[in-house]
């Protein structure tokens, strides 16, 4: 058996790489999808990859997504890799379907960003875009959340303004104002889009293809990063304490189970997510659904390299003297590259993967 280290990717291109390597040495096919409009940082294509283990007809499905915030496919693509070269295939229980989406956001992934080509963050594009949510708080605090100018003086008015805000309404709630998706801001940080993203419309196109609509049972691990202690994770659901699904969760994987809606989670609750768009596509299907978030560095240095890696981008260019200390920071926020931090997200990984196997034999 390798180490968990050996699993985890240096970058886009050898995570494809990895993955398909893996799925050729299980004799397992890969559909690929190209991006139609934009390279990789290396000048080269960019595609979602997806393989599927067990008959299509299934009636009980499982679906591990990696990638959805970009540079947070490290953790997913890693993850997702390590389990089929340590034998997942042979592990799928028989008359069980297993899909295995690799880089819903090859964009970000690619050039480590959260967000994509649009500057839109996937896990908030689902809503109806004639009448997007409304967030009056990110409104009020859009400049000093996501600010045009970061120049020591600059960030200590946006800071104070943000301080304000939070010791007049609390911490959490300033959490929400930021993170909760907003879609007037562009420019700014957590924007939901103007418009499907394409990894949106493909995610769909991957519930046709692979006839997870006509699945009774569906269980779907999406993987993250950023949020909580260095090393340690959340399965985040979005239903409430007492409904079924969230029973469900609970029972797969424990007290790990923490509800966004019910405010028992690390993250605040969020609009336009693919848990609730799923719930709607598939309304009529027994649905499990929870992003196991892993932590990485703490909450301010997160935000910090959001919010730098924001400017660079809308206000700056690659060019910039700063660009590589940015890129770098961002890279790290979501992907401390060490042995121990690996070793430990790889069992977290690792173990609500073959809860959740279980639970749908």
């Amino acid at each position: 058996m390798s180490s968990p280290n050996e699993h985890f990717p240096a970058d886009y291109r050898q995570a494809r790489a990895n993955f398909f390597a893996a799925c050729e040495a299980a004799d397992l096919g890969v559909t690929s999808r190209l991006h139609p409009g934009q390279m990789g940082a290396d000048g080269k294509p960019l595609f979602i990859d997806v393989t599927t283990i067990g008959p299509r007809e299934a009636a009980s499905a499982m679906l591990l997504i990696s990638g959805t915030h970009g540079v947070e496919g490290y953790f997913g693509s890693g993850i997702q890799t390590g389990l089929l070269r340590e034998g997942l295939a042979q592990k799928v229980p028989e008359g069980t379907k297993l899909v295995i989406l690799h880089a819903l956001n090859p964009f970000g992934f690619s050039w480590n960003r959260r967000v994509n080509e649009d500057n839109a963050d996937v896990n908030r594009n689902f809503v109806d875009f004639a009448n997007p949510p409304g967030n009056d708080a990110y409104d009020a605090l859009a400049e000093a959340i996501a600010p045009s100018d970061i120049s020591p003086d600059a960030m200590k008015v946006a800071n104070a303004k943000l301080r304000a805000y939070s010791a007049k309404n609390g911490a959490f709630a300033l959490q929400e104002a930021i993170s909760k998706g907003q879609y007037t801001h562009a420019e700014g940080i957590y924007f939901g889009g103007m418009r499907p993203s394409w990894s949106q419309t493909m995610l769909k196109d991957v519930f046709i293809e692979e006839k997870l609509f006509d699945a009774e049972r569906l269980l779907v691990i999406d993987f993250h990063t950023g949020l909580g202690d260095c090393g340690g994770a959340e399965m985040i659901s979005e239903e409430l304490p007492g409904t079924p699904a969230y029973a469900r969760a609970k029972a797969i994987w424990g007290t790990r189970v923490a509800s966004s809606e019910g405010g028992e989670s690390l993250s605040a609750s969020l609009s336009g997510t693919i848990d609730k768009a799923v719930a709607q596509w598939l309304d009529r299907t027994e649905l499990t659904f929870a992003a196991l978030e892993v932590g990485t560095e703490d909450t301010r240095f997160v935000f910090d390299a959001l919010r730098r890696d924001n400017w660079l981008h809308a206000y700056a260019s690659a060019d910039h003297p700063d660009a590589a200390a940015i890129k770098s920071k961002i890279r790290t926020a979501f992907y401390p590259d060490t042995k121990e931090w690996k070793r430990r997200v790889w069992a977290h990984g690792e173990e609500a993967v073959v809860a959740a196997l279980k639970a749908i034999a």
